[in-house]
């Protein structure tokens, strides 16, 4: 019996949280990983809700990361690693990472256990950066029809 293409997404036996797609023999048992899904954001949105979250990681730890290196924080696992060089270095191992992917997440809302170290920190989705565009412009057009009522009275 020849192997087939499953089309749609399996999760993973390895990593159940792993959504992949797989090429599967017979009785469907995978032969190998052919893609698999990124890794879940943090889902910060560039607009200061990442230096609260780093923030409150310094907070929550009773550390101050070196910031010099914040241009090269890209994933969460690039913080983590600030955060484990600012630790005494018996207290960073893997049992500190839960710890850290849910304060890290506070404010986002997304679940701590979806979060990798190679997670990147700001959302894939920029939707939020069009909302507050939208947002930007209804308050000037008030703030301009204000104005022209102001002008109107004036007359």
């Amino acid at each position: 019996m020849r192997g087939r293409l499953w089309a749609g997404p399996k999760r993973c036996l390895s990593d159940p949280k792993s959504v992949v797609f797989c090429h599967c023999g017979p009785g469907g048992s995978p032969y190998g990983v052919l893609m698999s899904t990124s890794p879940t954001s943090v889902g910060l949105g560039g607009d200061g809700d990442e230096i609260v979250a780093i923030g409150e990681v310094e907070h929550a730890f009773g550390v101050k990361l070196d910031k010099s290196h914040a241009a090269q924080w890209h994933t969460a696992g690039d913080v983590f690693a600030s955060l484990c060089q600012a630790l005494p270095s018996d207290n960073c191992g893997e049992d500190l990472w839960p710890r850290f992917a849910q304060v890290l997440t506070d404010q986002t809302g997304v679940n701590p256990k979806a979060i990798e170290k190679a997670s990147p920190l700001l959302s894939q989705s920029r939707r939020w950066v069009y909302v507050a565009d939208a947002s930007a412009v209804v308050w000037i057009a008030a703030a301009g029809v204000m104005l022209a009522l102001v002008g109107w009275a004036m007359l």
